[in-house]
């Protein structure tokens, strides 16, 4: 249960320091789930990286990279996360559809362990800044291996006709060149199938289809040092991720004895279950057939519901008092899209009430907005039974217009 990580007498004092709303974390649950990944995958010894854009939290990226983690970045300001948070530059791997000139050359001068390249004229660009750094590239590239993972078609990554990677007939086109070029270095292959993935069966299609891919290429005189798999093993709303023993097997059957390093990139199966949105009743509403209970946090906090549908499990902190109706839960922002949760079945709330929001550690903040100016959410880190610190302030109404010239 979820739900004993996050003692009602903390949140509680947490929203009494910080107001509301508020993103709490569990660090005994956060490296509870990565000592999971390392059991599972012992007798592999994989390379962790840490998929940063689930919750690029300073103080819980620490954390991971405290426990021997690397990091899987999207962007240049995640890189720059990343190294502020102290992952080694050497276990940070860059990935991403379009990266910049300017964010591949901070990637080289950072010395990260590769860039996962989607495109060949990325890999062109790559090259001219490494010729322009007059340093060689670490290529690795990101193959679509065609596989539906039958997960929500926004987070569905690894199909012929997404814009993520390339086909296999392209790859080895693309690698064959880098073999030929003076400034890059091809020294791994790539996919991620998608997100919220529950069946290893996708996982063990895609990496056959990998390590044949790779084999051909060792023929061709490209030999390769590092398999990448990805991340998105599933983590049901409100629970914690489904065991990794099948995920484990999958890969293992492909890979164990080949001589590649894997590489795996977990984070919403991490981070999801470790944080809660907690959030303040404003007011309780009837419209038409409907119960509403509207509170203070909305749609530019935790946007997941309206653009997945995602349902996140609602509790009350305190038991409830009232008779138990079915509500649709709120916020204020001005959009028919901004519900956190609908038609759940909750005791009637009284004004000043806090309701939690689980399974909210993965895109929830790292997704948040201000929308509406609406300053965003604080962040707090349980590290105890009773003790708890703020990792990160809420915004002022000065943050909201800082920037403007």
């Amino acid at each position: 249960m979820l739900s004993s990580y996050f003692k009602p007498s903390v949140l509680k004092n947490i929203a009494a320091k910080t107001g509301t709303p508020v993103y709490v974390y569990s660090k005994a649950l956060f490296l509870k789930q990565i000592s999971s990944y390392k059991k599972a995958f012992r007798a592999l010894d994989p390379l962790f990286c840490y998929a940063m854009k689930a919750n690029s939290s300073g103080a819980l990226c620490a954390l991971a990279a405290a426990e021997g983690f690397g990091a899987d970045v999207v962007s240049g300001g995640e890189l720059y996360r990343a190294l502020k948070a102290g992952f080694e530059p050497g276990k940070i791997i860059f990935s991403g559809v379009g990266k910049t000139p300017a964010e591949l050359a901070y990637a080289l001068e950072s010395g990260v362990l590769f860039v996962n390249a989607e495109s060949f004229e990325e890999v062109l660009a790559l090259e001219r800044e490494a010729v322009r750094l007059k340093v060689r590239a670490p290529l690795s590239l990101r193959i679509n291996p065609d596989v539906d993972p039958h997960t929500h078609k926004f987070i569905t990554t690894g199909k012929l006709g997404s814009k993520f990677g390339v086909s296999f007939e392209e790859a080895q086109k693309i690698y064959m060149y880098a073999a030929e070029s003076e400034h890059l270095e091809p020294v791994g292959a790539h996919f991620h199938i998608g997100s919220q993935v529950h069946s290893a069966a996708p996982y063990a299609l895609a990496a056959g289809r990998l390590a044949a891919f790779i084999l051909k290429l060792a023929s061709r005189g490209v030999n390769l040092k590092y398999a990448d798999v990805g991340g998105g093993w599933g983590v049901k709303e409100g629970g914690e991720m489904l065991s990794l023993a099948p995920l484990a097997k999958a890969v293992a059957d492909v890979f164990q004895g080949t001589g590649l390093r894997l590489i795996l990139e977990p984070g919403r199966s991490i981070a999801a279950p470790s944080g809660l949105l907690l959030t303040k009743v404003l007011y309780r509403k009837r419209g038409g057939h409907k119960n509403f209970i509207v509170v203070d946090a909305a749609m530019n906090d935790l946007v997941r519901p309206a653009l997945y549908g995602a349902k996140h499990p609602v509790a009350m902190v305190a038991p409830g008092r009232g008779a138990r109706k079915v509500y649709d839960v709120v916020g204020p922002v001005c959009e028919s899209g901004d519900f956190l949760a609908q038609e759940v079945t909750l005791p009637e709330p009284a004004i000043g009430d806090l309701l939690v929001i689980y399974s909210a550690g993965a895109y929830g903040f790292s997704m948040s907005s201000q929308y509406n100016s609406r300053p965003r959410a604080a962040e707090a880190l349980i590290t105890g039974p009773n003790s708890w610190r703020l990792i990160r302030r809420r915004e002022t109404y000065q943050d909201l217009i800082a920037p403007e010239l």
